[in-house]
C-alpha cells in the first residue's frame, strides 16, 4: 500500500494488492473539504488508473442537500470520462450515517440506475464493502493478480 494524498481530514492510498483506492475521511469535514477531497480522490484514481474506490466515511456526518446534488449530479457523472472506465464507490458508513442515506430517494435512485456509468454501494462492515469492489473487478476482468 503506498499514500497518494494525506491531509488533516482525508487520507489516500492505493492498495496494488487490492487494486483498489483507499479514501478515508478523518473527521468532520466542510462542504468546499468534502468537494476537495473528492478531487484529491480522483487525482489519485487518475495516477494509478484505478476506478474502484473504497471510500470510508465513518468518522464523518453526511453531506449537506448542496454538496450532495454536487456530487450526484456533476462529479460522480464525470468519473467515467475522467477514468475512461466504469467507476465503482464502495462507501464504509457508520449505521447513523448510512441510515440518513437510506432516506434520500437519490442514493435509490442511484443504486437502481441501469444507465449509470459509476456504481456505488454503502456499508457498514468494511469485509463487506472490500468483497463488493472484488466482484466488480471480477464481473469487469480487472481482479488483481
Amino acid at each position: 500500500m503506498f499514500s497518494l494524498a494525506v491531509s488533516d481530514y482525508l487520507s489516500v492510498s492505493f492498495r496494488p494488492d487490492l487494486n483498489m483506492l483507499v479514501a478515508r475521511w478523518l473527521r468532520e469535514v466542510s462542504a468546499p473539504e468534502t468537494r476537495e477531497g473528492y478531487h484529491q480522490i480522483l487525482a489519485a484514481a487518475r495516477q494509478t488508473n484505478c476506478p474502484y474506490w473504497l471510500l470510508d466515511g465513518r468518522r464523518r456526518k453526511p453531506a449537506d442537500a448542496a454538496t450532495t446534488q454536487w456530487g450526484f449530479q456533476e462529479f460522480f457523472p464525470t468519473l467515467r470520462g475522467q477514468l475512461g472506465q466504469d467507476a465503482f464507490l464502495s462507501q464504509l458508513l457508520s449505521p447513523y450515517y448510512q441510515q440518513i442515506t437510506q432516506e434520500l430517494p437519490v442514493f435509490q435512485e442511484n443504486e437502481t440506475s441501469p444507465t449509470q456509468t459509476y456504481h456505488m454501494r454503502r456499508f457498514n462492515d468494511e469485509a463487506s464493502a472490500v468483497q463488493w469492489l472484488r466482484e466488480c473487478q471480477q464481473a469487469a476482468g480487472h481482479s488483481p493478480a
